[in-house]
């Protein structure tokens, strides 16, 4: 049976009293014992932490003494049990919207699956990015490499004495082991990832990780997964009829899109074009689908087929430069889609984080 997310109000009970509004991690504490001792379920409480400890999105045994995690709701109310859906099947599909959320109590409102998705993304995107560029300033490394630079070849001996060479004086810079390995398409199921646990969905995002990476960590097959749990799809195009680069690709696809038949097998839902029109072909500039997208809180993408991929947020792509080494701070760049340098490609939106209405078009 597919599993459903409604948009009804889940039942709740009142925290007793004593329950704290934070727990600090201590020796032989998990995060059973802790969900356990706050009356809450172990998914309530990595939802509510794993903003800001990604770690969880992956590993729930990854918690470390001295952590402060939020108590999701104490002194106010929590969810009994959490909304559970049935095992992901192909046809899986969540269903209500923001909007219908919001017509609920104040006191009671759950928060829709879409809304909870698109605010772990945005925020696991500000706290990587932050965790990389915070180490570099301190440290003089970071926490990322590419797995197309030349640190993916090195020794262990190679990378201690690089990280030696390359730390600032007097600090302990990261150790060689604990810089991640990273790459477009990584960095884009990283934060989605962490999404899809923010929103209590650990188990479906399982799922979803091994059918993509066993079909070799394409964005195409990225994006028909989350199309079967109800994410939108945004084609877009800077000139849908005269690419910067003079490659059809472009247009053909922005024809294939007009005519219904989809981008890469996708079905479009609606579209972002001509946005930055190609100097002297004579296209009319419109802005009206960029601004749909910068109401958008989190999405992914991926341009030219899935050849790259990214993140974004707020109508910014957010991306992996696979080539850079530990000590760059440009290993993470973002940057306007009206700026962005690739010619078309296909955005998806968190399920009812669209804006109403069509986006801009021929």
């Amino acid at each position: 049976m597919p599993g459903r997310i409604e948009s009804s109000p889940l039942p709740s009970r009142p925290l007793a009293s004593s329950t704290p509004s934070q727990l600090t991690v201590r020796s032989g504490d998990s995060l059973s014992k802790l969900a356990q001792r706050a009356g809450v379920t172990v998914d309530a409480l990595v939802q509510a932490n794993v903003g800001r400890y990604p770690q969880l999105a992956t590993n729930r045994n990854a918690i470390q003494v001295g952590w402060n995690l939020t108590v999701p709701g104490a002194n106010a109310q929590v969810p009994a049990a959490p909304a559970q859906a049935a095992p992901a099947t192909p046809g899986w599909k969540a269903t209500g919207s923001a909007n219908q959320a919001a017509q609920v109590g104040t006191t009671q409102r759950p928060q829709s699956f879409g809304a909870k998705l698109a605010a772990g993304g945005a925020q696991s995107i500000e706290l990587r990015m932050k965790q990389h560029s915070d180490s570099i300033e301190k440290t003089g490394i970071g926490r990322y490499f590419g797995d197309h630079s030349s640190w993916k070849t090195m020794s262990t001996a190679d990378k201690e004495q690089w990280i030696k060479d390359n730390a600032k004086p007097g600090v302990t810079p990261p150790s060689a082991s604990s810089v991640k390995e990273n790459s477009c398409i990584g960095w884009a199921m990283e934060n989605v990832g962490a999404a899809y646990a923010a929103a209590g969905k650990s188990e479906r995002w399982a799922e979803i990780q091994k059918i993509v990476v066993s079909k070799g960590s394409k964005g195409t097959d990225l994006a028909k997964e989350l199309k079967k749990d109800g994410w939108q799809s945004v084609y877009w195009n800077p000139d849908a009829k005269n690419p910067s680069d003079g490659l059809a690709e472009h247009s053909f696809s922005a024809v294939q899109v007009a005519r219904g038949n989809g981008y890469y097998g996708i079905a479009v839902d609606a579209q972002v074009t001509n946005y930055r029109p190609t100097d002297g072909k004579g296209t009319k500039q419109d802005m009206s689908g960029i601004e749909k997208l910068r109401e958008v809180p989190f999405f992914f993408g991926l341009a030219k087929g899935g050849v790259h991929t990214f993140v974004g947020r707020k109508g910014e792509v957010n991306e992996f430069h696979w080539s850079e080494m530990p000590n760059s701070n440009h290993a993470i760049q973002q940057t306007p889609l009206e700026q962005f340098g690739w010619n078309s490609g296909l955005i998806m939106v968190p399920p009812g984080t669209w804006p109403t209405g069509a986006a801009a078009h021929n």
